[in-house]
């Protein structure tokens, strides 16, 4: 089961580097989100540009000026928008330069849909476990001048795995992309830059993905309502006056087909002693000794044969009283 979760996404303005008569002007990020703060830097290599003095303007006002001002803050414009940051410079001995960059805005969320086990109706966020599948979806924000979004579907996307391009899941229109864990559970940075066909509009989403084990849950197993995901099971359950209690574990996380316990191995404890009897199955049925009081510890192991780093572990301790027992079923008694 694939659960959405919502990435932290960065955007990062459609300034590229721009020299004209010696002058460069380089913008502190490529891709800004709207409002985001850019910084634009002057630099010459001609001439002494800190001794110069500079006049910059951004959509035709002046925003800064003086000697050796050589950069200045702007905010990216809303989407759609451009926003033209111009400089002149005259240096000392009286040489005039100037140069501008065009800014522009985009953003780009990431949402992450790790491939592992979750129950029926499972509402909360599965983590990324090791050796899975995770699937990475980009919802660009990019709009045309009238401040039209376009459509997703139409955009060219270049997906980076750290500094790799990945090539072959790269391209127009490829929207997500799929990434299988390895024997080694390294995190990576997760980069998509998506632009328009013609290259005049672009945003950048990041994430990063790290990879973690899976676990385990023990829930109650009523008889007529079946398992109660409502409640789990923490460090205990009372048995009660019915004196037993049907509990069910569940393997979050782990790569499992649409039904069965596929490549799962596991091994049931009660008080330290192996059950291979219940090693079959995710649930069990705990009874406790007639005429007795006292707790014991109920324990599960969980290990992929296949995907070996996919292990886990859980125990609760079962607690009942003295009341004699009134039912003539035989689940396990400990």
């Amino acid at each position: 089961m694939a659960i959405s979760a919502v990435a932290a996404s960065a955007a990062f303005a459609q300034g590229i580097p721009t020299t004209i008569g010696g002058l460069e002007l380089t913008a502190s990020s490529d891709s800004p989100a709207p409002g985001q703060s850019v910084t634009i830097t002057a630099a010459s290599y001609s001439v002494d540009i800190n001794a110069a003095n500079l006049v910059w303007t951004a959509g035709g006002k002046t925003i800064a000026k003086g000697v050796g001002v050589t950069s200045v803050t702007v905010q990216a414009p809303a989407l759609g928008k451009r926003l033209k940051v111009n400089v002149s410079a005259v240096a000392s001995d009286g040489t005039s330069f100037n140069s501008s960059v065009v800014i522009g805005s985009g953003a780009v969320d990431l949402i992450i849909e790790p491939d592992g086990y979750a129950p029926p109706f499972f509402k909360g966020k599965l983590p990324v476990v090791y050796q899975n599948a995770v699937k990475v979806t980009a919802v660009p924000h990019l709009a045309n001048s009238s401040g039209v979004e376009y459509d997703p579907k139409t955009l060219v996307y270049k997906w980076q795995q750290g500094d790799s391009v990945l090539q072959d899941q790269s391209g127009y229109g490829r929207q997500s992309v799929v990434i299988q864990g390895g024997i080694i559970p390294r995190a990576y940075t997760l980069t998509a830059t998506v632009t328009t066909r013609d290259g005049s509009t672009q945003g950048m989403g990041l994430t990063t993905v790290s990879f973690g084990p899976p676990s385990l849950i023990f829930y109650r197993n009523d008889p007529l309502y079946g398992p109660l995901f409502n409640n789990a099971i923490g460090n205990s359950i009372y048995l009660g006056t019915q004196r037993e209690a049907g509990v069910l574990a569940v393997p979050y996380g782990f790569g499992l087909p649409a039904s069965g316990l596929g490549d799962l191995s596991l091994a049931w404890f009660i008080n330290g002693k192996e059950h291979p009897e219940l090693a079959s199955g995710d649930s069990v049925t705990l009874r406790a000794p007639d005429n007795s009081a006292g707790s014991s510890n109920i324990e599960l192991d969980v290990d992929n044969k296949i995907d070996i780093l996919q292990q886990a572990s859980a125990i609760f301790q079962a607690v009942f009283n003295a009341a004699a027992s009134t039912t003539s079923q035989s689940p396990v008694t400990f």
